[in-house]
C-alpha cells in the first residue's frame, strides 16, 4: 500500500513539474505576442513564482522517488530518481546563475543589453532541457512503477 502511495505522489508531482514547465513556455510566448508592455512587467514575477514553485515539486518527488527506492528496491527506480535529480539540479542552478544576474540588468534598466539577452537564451535553454529530461522521466516512470518479471530457467512466460 505504501508503494502505490509513492508511486503515485510520485507521478502526480512529475506532472504538476513537467505541466508547470509547458504552461510557462505556453503563456511566455502568448503573453509576449500579444502584449509586450504587459509581458515585460508580467514575466519577471511569473519566473520568479514559477522557480519557488518547481524547487518545491522537485525537492518532493525526489524524496517521494527516494522513499520507494527504500520500498521496492528497484534499479529502475534508481534510474527514475537520477532523471528528476539532474532536473532539479538544473532547476536549482537557474534561479541562481542566471535569474539573479537578469533580475540586476533588468532593475538596472538594461533588459534590451546584450548581456540581458544572452542570459535570456541561457535561461531558455536549461529550461528546454529540464523539459527533455523530465519529458524522460516521464517514459521512464511506467517502466519504473512496474516490477521487473523474474524469469526462470525452462519456464515460458
Amino acid at each position: 500500500m505504501v508503494r502505490s502511495i509513492l508511486a503515485g505522489w510520485v507521478c502526480i508531482l512529475w506532472g504538476m513539474w513537467l505541466g508547470g514547465l509547458g504552461t510557462l513556455f505556453l503563456f511566455g510566448m502568448r503573453l509576449f505576442a500579444v502584449d509586450r508592455d504587459l509581458a515585460t512587467r508580467a514575466a519577471p514575477t511569473i519566473f520568479l513564482v514559477f522557480e519557488k514553485y518547481q524547487l518545491l515539486l522537485a525537492v518532493l518527488a525526489l524524496v517521494a522517488t527516494v522513499g520507494l527506492r527504500i520500498i521496492t528496491r528497484s534499479v529502475r527506480v534508481t534510474v527514475l530518481f537520477w532523471l528528476l535529480a539532474a532536473a532539479a539540479m538544473l532547476a536549482a542552478i537557474e534561479p541562481i546563475a542566471i535569474t539573479s544576474r537578469m533580475q540586476q540588468l533588468r532593475q538596472a534598466g538594461r533588459a534590451a543589453s546584450p548581456q540581458f539577452q544572452q542570459l535570456h537564451r541561457s535561461a531558455t535553454l536549461v529550461y528546454a532541457t529540464e523539459t527533455l529530461i523530465l519529458l524522460a522521466a516521464g517514459f521512464a516512470l511506467p517502466w519504473a512503477m512496474t516490477k521487473p518479471r523474474m524469469y526462470m530457467r525452462g519456464s515460458e512466460q
